[in-house]
């Protein structure tokens, strides 16, 4: 991990390539609160759910935090350019 490149998918902006940091950031930051919001999910879910909301929550957070991780390093790269 020596030197930093831009990630897949990103277009380089000028002469300036943009450091991953802020999507790292954002991918633990939500990924914490997702741990700690797993709890109220899961019970919200358990109404319409069932047995199956814990396996529905942990599913959608493992797609969700991802997804909305790049959105924001995505965004970051956008308002910094």
């Amino acid at each position: 991990m020596g030197s930093s490149e831009i990630l897949p998918e990103r277009s380089e902006t000028g002469d300036k390539s943009f450091s991953p940091t802020i999507d790292r950031f954002s991918l633990f930051t939500l990924s914490v609160l997702g741990i700690l919001a797993f709890p109220d999910i899961e019970e919200a879910l358990e109404q319409s759910m069932g047995a199956i909301s814990s396996l529905v929550t942990f599913c959608g957070l493992i797609i969700l935090i991802p997804i909305i991780a790049t959105a924001i390093g995505k965004m970051y790269v956008r308002i910094r350019a």
